[in-house]
């Protein structure tokens, strides 16, 4: 039976994806999730199609690698030019990407100066054409990720139907506005509302906020009628979120093999190119949970390089009495 929505109807409902997150969902980190349970799908960081036009093409292009497990993977756009979206779905099909998606959600103040990301809510318009230029050049299938709206939840019944009417594929829900942030609940209530919507247009919804666990989402599915769950903070909490080890006690030595093998791989792919500091945004999903935890994480934090990392990492081990 041919499928209408390209590798996203070969899935099991609802299905898992990881949530694309700047400096966090890159190829080192994708490898270290798919080693602890890997989602259904994964998504990239997002990349600027307009700079993937410009001179800083080929620090870009590094955003685009992709490992052998990696797959099926989108990834993830944001511009507002046309030409540029429809040259950005070009080279992911030549890169072997199995779907794209434009971000028109990211509350980010420089994505939003460039008019892009929740910012086109305020020109709803343009949606169609960016959808039907991205899915020129890509040839397989298309994903919004979106917000509610930009200040209040009600600019939902006009803003979603936007999108909809753009047909994309697959309409990705975070169920929050922009200046809600994350300083309430996600209105899940809400995405179910989009789901409906979407599921009448004969598209597919995937909902986003507060998934912490697959038994939660899968509850959230059932009550909502989405099609999929994204996982973004809870990978924070949990990096076995997605694989059969999610609700076992995983042992400080074990946290901290997975940090060092992290660095590893983040170091391989970014040394020279990235400042060690942003290995610093895991801190908390590798460290926590045991007495002294936050002493380490400390440390950690005014380590320089991977070297202090290691040195940090095997004193502890010698500190701390396997369980």
């Amino acid at each position: 039976m041919p499928t209408i929505h390209g590798f996203w109807d070969t899935l099991p409902k609802p299905f898992f994806v990881l949530a694309p997150m700047a400096d966090v969902t890159d190829m080192s980190f994708r490898t270290v999730v798919t080693s602890c349970g890997r989602p259904d799908v994964f998504y990239t960081e997002f990349v600027s199609a307009h700079g993937l036009q410009s001179p800083g093409r080929e620090r870009l292009l590094k955003d685009l690698a992709i490992a052998p497990t990696d797959h099926p993977i989108v990834v993830q756009f944001f511009g507002t030019e046309a030409e540029h979206l429809q040259a950005a779905g070009i080279l992911a099909r030549e890169r072997g990407f199995d779907g794209v998606d434009i971000n028109l959600g990211c509350p980010d103040r420089g994505v939003m100066k460039q008019g892009a990301g929740i910012a086109m809510a305020k020109t709803p318009e343009k949606v169609p054409e960016l959808v039907a230029a991205l899915r020129d050049g890509f040839r397989g299938p298309v994903a919004v990720k979106t917000r509610l709206g930009l200040y209040t939840t009600e600019e939902m019944e006009t803003w979603i139907p936007a999108i909809i009417a753009a047909k994309p594929d697959v309409l990705v829900v975070h169920g929050r506005t922009m200046k809600e942030a994350s300083k309430v609940s996600a209105h899940w209530d809400l995405i179910g509302r989009c789901a409906a919507m979407a599921h009448d247009a004969g598209v597919l919804c995937i909902g986003n906020g507060d998934v912490m666990s697959r038994v939660q989402g899968e509850k959230l599915a059932t009550r909502w009628g989405v099609d999929g769950l994204m996982v973004g903070r809870g990978i924070y909490q949990n990096p076995w979120i997605f694989g059969p080890d999610a609700e076992r006690e995983h042992q400080p030595q074990e946290r901290l093999a997975l940090l060092l093998r992290h660095a590893q791989l983040w170091q391989k792919q970014w040394e020279g190119m990235k400042p060690f500091d942003l290995m610093k945004k895991f801190a908390k999903a590798y460290i926590s949970g045991w007495p002294g935890a936050a002493g380490l994480r400390a440390r950690f934090m005014a380590c320089r390089n991977i070297g202090e990392l290691r040195a940090i990492i095997e004193q502890a081990e010698k500190e701390t009495p396997a369980d």
